[in-house]
């Protein structure tokens, strides 16, 4: 049976291979667009999730701060303290403290396992301690020491815990400002974790800090333009120790917070002690730069319950005499 084209209709000529084109249904048709513009948006999206965690999918490697004698960095320190002060010999006292300060390292020498002596100074101290201005004189450096793992092996007994700029409140151990870090030539990636126990030296009495750490490496960010380790610590710190109220105040300054007042006498504190016996504890995010292994930010937060016991103290008699102290407390640091 032949079939005449209508007038006006050219003839199409027949598909390759004598198939009649058949039409796409239009069900199918109204599906091809939404899921090619979804296969598009993932495709960007997984791109995008690339270039954002391309640092955190790097090889492992070994995580350090690094020293060198000459070495300068200076800081800005900003701390804060909202505790209370109990005793039955003087009752209740709240003592609430903002501190800004700003501090320069000077490594002085390195030993053969990358531990850094570092000069302290302090210098732009200002703040408050209960709505009062705090004494803005100068205040003598200090050395600490302080290990490529980041562990403060030393602070001279005081920095940051104690000392002037301070005025004498806190408790050893605030100074933990650097990151705990794995043991040298160890290799981590993103995710990994690590414990360590260690002891920062006490000079002026009996006893040591001691420090449990638990770190992770949490994830890679850029901090000035500068490709940083996020290394999240929490800190536990029990306290047992006495120290030499005398030795104390030879190295802070002897009218530390009024302690022997105007041309007051050392010697009268030849005896004086104060113990301490508690427990503090602080949650520590830091910033590590991967390729030049500096710290570059801290930010602290943390609470500590102490009873401290005075022993030989002019004026209060001879029994000692017992202060809760409790609180909290935070710190940052930012390198400038």
């Amino acid at each position: 049976m032949s079939q005449t084209p209508m007038a006006g209709h050219p003839t199409l000529p027949p598909p390759p291979g004598g198939q009649q084109a058949t039409p796409e249904p239009q069900h199918r048709r109204r599906w091809i667009v939404p899921v090619a513009i979804g296969v598009v948006v993932l495709l960007i999206a997984g791109v995008a999730w690339f270039a954002i965690n391309r640092g955190d999918t790097a090889e492992a490697q070994p995580l350090a701060l690094s020293f060198t004698q000459g070495q300068e960095q200076t800081y800005a320190i900003h701390t804060t303290m909202d505790a209370q002060m109990s005793s039955d010999a003087f009752g209740d006292q709240s003592l609430q403290m903002d501190l800004s300060e700003t501090v320069g390292w000077k490594v002085t020498s390195v030993d053969e396992d990358g531990a850094a002596t570092i000069e302290v100074t302090v210098s732009d101290l200002s703040g408050s301690l209960n709505g009062e201005p705090v004494p803005t004189e100068d205040i003598p450096p200090l050395e600490m020491k302080i290990a490529a793992d980041g562990r403060v092996l030393s602070a001279g007994g005081i920095a940051f815990g104690g000392s002037r700029d301070t005025q004498g409140f806190g408790f050893p151990g605030m100074e933990q400002l650097t990151p705990i870090l794995p043991d040298a030539g160890e290799k981590v990636s993103v995710g990994d974790s690590w414990e360590k126990t260690f002891s920062q030296d006490f000079p002026f009495g009996d006893g040591t800090v001691e420090f449990t750490a638990s770190s992770t490496y949490a994830r890679n960010e850029t901090v000035d333009g500068r490709e940083a380790a996020v290394i999240q610590t929490e800190l536990s710190v029990p306290l047992d120790l006495t120290i030499s109220l005398s030795e104390l105040l030879k190295a802070l300054g002897p009218e530390l917070s009024g302690a022997t007042g105007p041309g007051g006498d050392l010697g009268e504190l030849a005896d004086a002690s104060i113990a301490y016996d508690g427990h503090g504890s602080l949650s520590q995010t830091s910033w590590v730069d991967l390729e030049a292994k500096e710290l570059l930010k801290t930010e602290s937060d943390g609470d500590f319950d102490i009873d401290l016991g005075f022993q030989g103290i002019p004026g209060i008699g001879d029994a000692p005499v017992d202060i809760a102290f409790t609180g909290t407390f935070t710190q940052s640091l930012d390198a400038r």
